[in-house]
């Protein structure tokens, strides 16, 4: 083949190649529907999604049955330790205040003065400045007042008859020692509540 020939010839050949290119791309675009895009619909406000129900706090169990206690008596106990517990006293604290308790009143809760104006689980006098005779015959308040003066002799919890004596200025102070191992019960069946 003469030179100038395959010369033309490739140019040709390289002419219809792109005018295949181009006639294929038309052919192509041809067939693409050309429908406008839909409005796009306004998105209506997002309603905030429902809160989940709170879940009820599940309700304690029961009180046990203590020997010895009424059910009064065991609601009284519950008042000191669920206090103490509350106020971060630690169960020797707790048995001290429960030991009080067992000999001020034998965990019952007096409305009526019974010595001078005493009153309440610990007989707490309100001249005294307990409180108020309703504060005190509220066990958690009074179990309260009893531990925010107990905490202050914090050194003599070793010796549970100086300490509850220290917080109640009792005429009987040998009186208290009787109880701490009921106390002890007590106080440690009732911490298994939490």
């Amino acid at each position: 083949m003469h030179p100038q020939t395959a010369s033309a010839t490739t140019q040709m050949s390289a002419a219809s190649l792109q005018t295949a290119r181009l006639d294929a791309q038309n052919r192509a675009n041809r067939s693409l529907t050309r429908t406008p895009a839909p409005a796009a619909k306004p998105k209506a406000a997002a309603s905030p999604a429902p809160s989940p129900a709170p879940k009820p706090k599940p309700k304690p169990a029961p009180l046990p049955h203590i020997r010895g206690l009424s059910t009064g008596q065991v609601s009284n106990a519950w008042a000191v330790v669920a206090e103490g517990h509350r106020m971060g006293i630690s169960k020797r604290g707790q048995v001290i205040a429960m030991a009080t308790a067992l000999q001020e009143s034998n965990l019952r809760n007096y409305t009526r003065a019974v010595d001078h104006d005493s009153l309440g689980i610990f007989q707490q006098r309100p001249s005294s400045g307990w409180g108020s005779p309703k504060q005190i015959e509220r066990p958690a308040y009074a179990a309260h007042a009893f531990y925010r003066v107990l905490v202050q002799y914090r050194t003599s919890w070793g010796c549970l008859t100086c300490a509850a004596q220290a917080v109640q200025r009792s005429a009987f102070p040998g009186a208290y020692a009787k109880h701490e191992h009921f106390a002890t019960a007590i106080v440690t069946l009732l911490n298994r509540r939490f």
